[in-house]
């Protein structure tokens, strides 16, 4: 495999929960000469004294995309919009990642790494969901269909450009940090707001943050990863076995909503002037019995996830007491 070394790679997004962390990686296991770009940079202030460049660039602002990536060989792309603004969402998710993968090959870069999501799956009526699943393209949820979008404009782009591509589709990415299943979910429970619908039966999957940004890792530089995509995921729970971990912390107990409750505050959406913190692809996730085997990407590309979920949250845990106890 390519070392990294002294090798210029570009990694957008580098504020954000996976972002950081893997310019962190990069430049220190990996020695990479690493460019990270984002909006909030005094939020990880700290990556400079590792080595990596920081640089202010708005994902939206082409110019700004085309001067980043002028003379690196790896993009990583990890930058994404979670919000229910559908407007929004096809600028950061879809066009801005068609427009970077495009800069890109005409700058030379020679593969092109992007994060995505198994949310970008069409779930409908599969308990086993493989890399070859259609996207969900037409799903009902903002997240789930510009994720998909993005990921068939990247596909289309870089072919049209013969760039190399890879794709890596995590599940529940928690660790240390500003994660929406680390500190969001445990600011939630703090707050006493509900993190379950029903009784919380549905399949979680738990995947440590080193473990994916060991997958983004690869795929850049594995030469089998190139034209691939791949699910990172690492065993299975259920959402309050997962949740409990927080609520025990926290000391506070577990609320949820009534399944049909959130289905009616999910459809409610649907009706002008009305806005609820319910999204049905949300509950689609939270109430599955799915399953996304990561059988490929260790025989393809050899990542087998090395933290247990026991040794992970412990971790994760230890952080939060610190950061928000």
């Amino acid at each position: 495999m390519k070392s990294l070394k002294n090798t210029p790679v570009l990694v957008t997004g580098a504020t954000g929960f996976v972002g950081s962390r893997l310019s962190e990686l990069l430049a220190t296991q990996e020695e990479a000469q690493v460019t990270g770009i984002g909006r909030n940079l005094d939020r990880v202030s700290y990556l400079k004294n590792i080595g990596v460049e920081l640089q202010t660039a708005d994902i939206l602002d082409e110019e700004a995309l085309k001067n980043v990536v002028k003379g690196k060989e790896i993009v990583f792309h990890t930058a994404a919009a979670l919000v229910p603004d559908l407007a929004l969402a096809q600028k950061v998710n879809v066009h801005a990642t068609e427009n970077l993968v495009r800069l890109a090959a005409e700058a030379g870069v020679s593969r092109f790494v992007h994060v995505s999501t198994v949310g970008a799956y069409d779930l409908s009526n599969l308990t086993r969901v493989e890399e070859s699943t259609p996207l969900a393209l037409t799903h009902s949820s903002v997240y789930p269909k510009t994720k998909a979008e993005a990921e068939k404009r990247a596909i289309e782009t870089a072919a049209a450009y013969r760039m190399e591509l890879s794709i890596v589709r995590p599940t529940m990415i928690y660790g240390p940090g500003h994660g929406v299943w680390s500190e969001g979910m445990f600011s939630a429970i703090l707050q006493g707001k509900p993190v379950l619908f029903g009784n919380g039966s549905g399949n979680f999957h738990p995947v440590y943050l080193d473990d994916v940004v060991e997958g983004i890792i690869l795929c850049g530089i594995h030469p089998q990863a190139a034209g691939e995509a791949f699910n990172l995921s690492n065993g299975l729970t259920t959402w309050k076995e997962f949740m409990s971990n927080y609520a025990n912390l926290s000391g506070k107990k577990l609320k949820s909503i009534p399944l049909l409750l959130a289905r009616l505050l999910a459809f409610a959406n649907k009706i002008p002037g009305i806005k609820t913190p319910i999204d049905p692809g949300f509950i689609e996730m939270a109430t599955s019995k799915k399953d996304f085997p990561n059988t490929k990407a260790a025989k393809l590309i050899g990542w087998i996830p090395q933290v247990s979920f026991e040794e992970g949250m412990k971790k994760t845990q230890e952080w939060l007491r610190k950061e928000m106890l």
